[in-house]
């Protein structure tokens, strides 16, 4: 027997800390990914998209992460798009065929791609938003996967917002600051 079992002082686990790692995570990331597609799919927008994987993944796998904070989530994939803007126009990237389509990686697309995930991590950084995923949307665009145009920015940051807002939540569940702590103090 523990010495805080003896005293009395043993900390009752709540239901989030109770779960074991193993089953919070890949549900949790199921349910974010799940969530986007159908709000997406009842609005007939593709609001799902390649970067809220590791998005989702980094939200249930480390939720006491800075980068898997609602802020990071968001500027970080803002910083991403922009990053990646910029480099496929300075560079003239927009007129190369998208890669993964054409099986065809132009200097430009290379140049543009090197450009896009140096700016998203020093702007990351600088504005203390660093998220991981934010460079795979910046290579998404750099590499023409996504068309670089306003439409494609608003399709993108609303999927980021809906999983940004249940991921925060559900991070903020796992690690006990919202609703337990409130009830705690």
């Amino acid at each position: 027997m523990s010495t805080q079992q003896r005293t009395g002082t043993a900390k009752r686990q709540h239901w989030p800390a109770a779960v074991p790692d193993a089953v919070w995570a890949p549900l949790v990331a199921g349910l974010l990914m799940l969530a986007v597609g159908t709000v997406g799919l009842l609005a007939h927008e593709p609001w799902i998209f390649p970067s809220l994987g590791p998005t989702a993944f980094l939200q249930a796998e480390t939720p006491e992460s800075r980068s898997a904070r609602f802020y990071n989530t968001v500027v970080g994939h803002l910083l991403g798009l922009g990053a990646g803007l910029a480099a496929v126009f300075l560079l003239g990237a927009d007129q190369a065929p998208a890669v993964l389509s054409s099986h065809d990686l132009t200097r430009p697309r290379l140049w543009a791609a090197v450009l896009a995930v140096a700016l998203t991590l020093l702007l990351g950084y600088l504005l203390r938003a660093s998220h991981p995923p934010a460079a795979a949307t910046t290579l998404l665009v750099a590499l023409g996967s996504l068309k670089p145009d306003w439409e494609m920015v608003q399709t993108v940051m609303v999927g980021v917002l809906i999983l940004a807002i249940l991921g925060d939540l559900l991070r903020r569940v796992r690690i006990g600051e919202w609703p337990l702590r409130a009830a705690r103090d």
